[in-house]
């Protein structure tokens, strides 16, 4: 199972973008005979919120979020990548943090930890079906290494 956050992560830039690019423009349609100068700072102003739509774009594009059959991995970056894996095995609980709006659109946080650790992933699509999945891996994991423990053999060995 490998995701994105939800396009939630992106609601904040595009709105915003939305809203200084529609005021520029109407500025242009109000006050049509202004100097060049203004323009071009008028131009800068609206162009700031449109980069920052731009990297959290990037941002969206290059974070993953991962479930394997041993591990949780979150990965992020593009040109400085960041890997975070989490053994299934390791996670105690997961908590859902989800607003009766995030509910209705899917998206939410994980609460997932780990020993003494916690790590917050936000803006996760289905965070209920995800946690649900998480879980039973984990259950499974931990009851195969017990399987194995009480037959005396390493973890590390299958048997035959």
């Amino acid at each position: 199972m490998d995701m994105h956050p939800h396009w939630m992560f992106l609601i904040g830039p595009l709105v915003v973008s939305g809203v200084v690019v529609s005021v520029a423009v109407a500025l242009d349609v109000v006050f049509p005979h202004t100097s060049v100068d203004l323009h071009w700072v008028e131009g800068l102003v609206a162009a700031v919120p449109c980069v920052w739509l731009l990297l959290r774009a990037l941002q969206w594009r290059t974070t993953n979020l991962i479930v394997t059959t041993q591990r949780l991995l979150e990965r992020e970056g593009g040109l400085r990548p960041r890997l975070v894996e989490i053994p299934l095995v390791d996670i105690d609980d997961i908590e859902v943090e989800q607003s009766v709006f995030r509910r209705l659109i899917g998206t939410g946080r994980l609460l997932v930890a780990v020993d003494d650790d916690q790590r917050l992933l936000d803006d996760v699509r289905r965070p209920v079906v995800l946690r649900r999945v998480v879980l039973r891996r984990s259950d499974r994991l931990r009851e195969e290494r017990d399987y194995r423990d009480r037959r005396g053999r390493p973890l590390g060995d299958p048997g035959q």
